[in-house]
Order: structure tokens, then C-alpha cells, then sequence
């Protein structure tokens, strides 16, 4: 594609995405930048993203199956209260009745956040996204991928007998409203009947399938706790299923941990940087090598090549790229006092802080500066975000890949990221 084609075909995109008005906290424009083309993969980079779905299954199970034996098995109830923390006390309860009722599966739906393809450092489940995901994947023309919008109506079919079942999208963060709003749209002109939700929640008799909110958020609507009793007795869907282990990140530490490393296979370890518990007894390991908080906090910059990150389902902190800190960029004295504040919100609180191994990988791309309107190039770091679709009895699926690229480490959905399907 020449330089012209392809300023024309971003500013075609450009123009397509700000006329959706999906812009992030309802801004007037899409609040991303667009390129002229697909970010291309070769098939060995396809396989690792297709591969990679069957571990993501495999990590969920075993996940799960731990989760559910701590509230049984007095001898893990540390797991139980690790997966717990913070929350109130009638949201544990909660939690606990769910696992114990033995109805619990994995979700349908996963979203690995990659800094590097097939280094994933975050797996969101309730997540958010998915309108941004159906637009982007609608300015290709022919994609490898079905789409959000056909992978969220195999599901409901899947679980419930037919894409038409009453079904309820509920949100709960004000920001995503346009991009939510346009999701459901899509939904709806695809023959779903899907009502979107604002910080409410429908009644358990007028729908079957619920794409839920965080759980602090679901009990605390009105008729929540009525939702959550009709799945257990099985009279609705709620995906994913009602366990505060879905709304944090802290199982992706489980593969690593001590105690639970020898139920996973290699295969799922090999998912993760190596990510472990900020905490005093903690025995973290990195490329083979054991390292102590205070010998980590004392490394130089340069070799400080460590994120420290908030892990669980804490509002305002759980999402959002909130609560993440680079340490190789702090001086010593910081990285000393974020450390310490971490141990502090875990001994105090039983707010979980991670220590994960930082993904350093950039990438070539072209975008568009939205402002001089000219085709730029550069390398960038990135975050590809495959949404994998695990529905029962059948081979896991990537429903959609986009990816947001930016010059600073911390990719998340800013003003200055570029936003880019991917494509074999």
C-alpha cells in the first residue's frame, strides 16, 4: 500500500471509529489511534495464540478444582482465604456457597492480556472491551476470526438452547457505556435479545443468560442475591460463574506458588512471566534464581526488571492498568516504599500485591497521526488481547485479536495507544 492509500484508509478507519462514539468516559471521538492495516502474525505466531487456548482451559480447571477442594479441605483453607481477602464477609459467604454447590464451570469467555505473543500477564474474565473489539474487528474486510458479536451468540446458544434467549449485559463502570451500548446493539441486530444493564440488574424470571458484573458490584444492586440463588438453582446462566476468583488477578501466581506449582503442567506455567505473592514468607524464584524483597528492592534499575501490581477485587483498583508500577523506573528508595506498602495492605488487609517478571518486547507498526494526518512508524510496546471462547465440548476458539500498542510500557486503552486488528 502506498503512502496515500494508506492515509486515506486511516482516515477512513479513523473516521468509521469516531462516528461510533465508543471514546473511553464518553468522549467525543473513538480516543485511540488507528493504523491503515492489520498488525500481521505469521502461522508459527498463530499457533502459539491457538495453542495456547487448550492451556488457558487447562489452567482454569485446575484453578477451579483448587479453589473449590480450599472450601472443603480445612488443610487449604489459606487458599481459601488468599482467593478471599479483602472482601466483606457476606461476599465470602457467597463466594464459599457458590464453590461448594459443585455447579461452578469455567468461563466461557477469557481475555489473556500479552505483553509479548504468548506471555500474558493479566487474564480478564468478566472484563470489558468488547464493543472496541466488535469495531475494530469490523474494519477488515474478510477476518480470520468469527467476531465478538457471533462468539458471544454461539455461547448463549450453547448454554441455553438458542441464540435468542432473553440475555442481559450488565455494566457496571460508567466509561464503557458507548462501547457496551454498541456491543448489545450488534447483539440485537443479529437476531439476540440482549438488553444491556446500567448498574441494575434484571429480574431472574425475565432472562437465562447474564453476562454478570465484578460480584461486589452484583450483590450489591437490588435483586442481585436473588439472581445468584436462581443459579444455583439453576434457573439462569451467569457467566461468568458468581466466584470472586473470575474478578482478580491473583490466579495467575497459582502456577508458581510452592504449595500449588505441582498441580499445573509446565505447559500452563509457560503461560505467565513468573509472578509471585508479596509477602514476608514468600519465596520468590526468578529464571532459577531465589531472590529476597530486599535483594530485589537493592538491584540496580536496569536489572530491577519487575512489575508490582494490585491482585484483587478491590474497586478502583482492580482494572484499568490502576495499582501497576515499573520498578526499574523507581529509585531505590521508592521501590523500598512500594514494597512496604504492599506487605503492609497484605498484613493488614489481606489485599494481594504481585511481583511479576517484566515483558520487555516491542513490535514494528504503522499508524496514523491523528493530528498531522501522516502515516508514522515505530516500535512500540504492545498488549495483544485474544478473546478466547471455551464452550462445552467443543475445542477452545479465539473469537477475536485485537492489539493496543504504545510508546510507553504501561499499554492500556489511552489517547496515545494504537489500536489494531490483528490478522494472519
Amino acid at each position: 500500500m502506498n503512502t496515500v492509500n494508506a492515509i486515506n484508509r486511516a482516515l477512513e478507519i479513523r473516521d468509521y471509529c469516531n462516528k461510533l462514539q465508543l471514546g473511553y468516559d464518553r468522549a467525543p471521538d473513538c480516543r485511540f489511534l488507528v493504523g491503515p492495516e492489520p498488525f500481521k502474525i505469521s502461522d508459527d505466531q498463530l499457533a502459539v495464540f491457538v495453542n495456547q487456548g487448550e492451556q488457558f482451559r487447562a489452567w482454569f480447571a485446575i484453578t477451579l478444582e483448587l479453589s473449590t477442594r480450599a472450601c472443603r479441605d480445612h488443610s487449604m483453607s489459606w487458599l481459601a482465604d488468599l482467593i478471599e481477602g479483602e472482601s466483606p464477609d457476606h461476599i465470602k459467604k457467597v463466594n464459599r456457597q457458590v464453590h461448594l454447590s459443585g455447579l461452578l464451570n469455567i468461563p466461557l469467555f477469557a481475555r489473556p492480556d500479552m505483553s509479548a505473543i504468548g506471555a500474558s500477564v493479566e487474564v480478564q474474565t468478566p472484563g470489558s472491551g468488547w464493543g472496541y473489539q466488535t469495531a475494530i474487528h469490523n474494519v477488515v474486510g474478510k477476518s480470520r476470526w468469527t467476531g465478538p458479536v457471533n462468539g458471544f451468540k454461539r455461547a448463549v446458544k450453547a448454554l441455553t438452547g438458542s441464540h435468542s434467549t432473553p440475555s442481559a449485559y450488565v455494566l457496571y463502570n460508567d466509561p464503557h457505556f458507548p462501547e457496551v451500548e454498541y456491543f448489545c446493539r450488534l447483539c440485537g441486530e443479529a437476531g439476540m435479545q440482549l438488553q444491556m444493564h446500567f448498574k441494575t440488574l434484571p429480574s431472574a424470571s425475565e432472562v437465562k443468560f447474564v453476562r454478570r458484573p465484578p460480584l461486589e458490584d452484583l450483590l450489591s444492586y437490588k435483586g442481585g442475591s436473588e439472581l445468584v440463588q436462581s443459579w444455583l438453582n439453576g434457573q439462569l446462566v451467569l457467566e461468568p460463574g458468581p466466584s470472586l476468583l473470575f474478578d482478580q488477578k491473583l490466579a495467575i501466581l497459582f502456577p508458581f506458588h510452592p504449595l500449588l506449582r505441582e498441580f499445573y503442567p509446565d505447559s500452563v506455567r509457560q503461560l505467565f512471566p513468573e509472578t509471585y505473592l508479596v509477602a514476608r514468607d514468600s519465596r520468590l524464584v526468578f529464571d532459577g534464581k531465589p531472590l529476597s524483597l530486599d535483594e530485589l528492592s537493592n538491584l540496580s534499575g536496569s536489572k530491577r526488571q519487575f512489575i508490582l501490581k494490585y491482585a484483587g477485587a478491590k474497586k478502583g483498583l482492580r482494572a484499568g492498568g490502576k495499582a501497576v508500577y515499573n520498578l526499574s523506573e523507581r529509585n531505590h528508595q521508592k521501590v523500598q516504599e512500594l514494597l512496604a506498602m504492599a506487605l503492609q495492605d497484605w498484613e493488614s488487609h489481606r489485599s494481594p500485591w504481585l511481583i511479576q517478571k517484566r515483558v520487555r518486547q516491542k513490535y514494528p507498526i504503522v499508524f496514523l497521526d491523528h493530528v498531522a494526518e501522516e502515516i508514522r512508524e515505530a516500535q512500540y510496546y504492545a498488549l495483544f488481547r485474544p478473546m478466547c471462547s471455551f464452550l462445552p465440548d467443543e475445542p477452545s476458539e479465539i473469537v477475536a485479536l485485537t492489539a493496543l500498542f504504545r510508546k510507553d510500557w504501561k499499554v492500556h486503552g489511552s489517547s496515545d495507544a494504537v489500536m489494531l486488528p490483528v490478522e494472519v
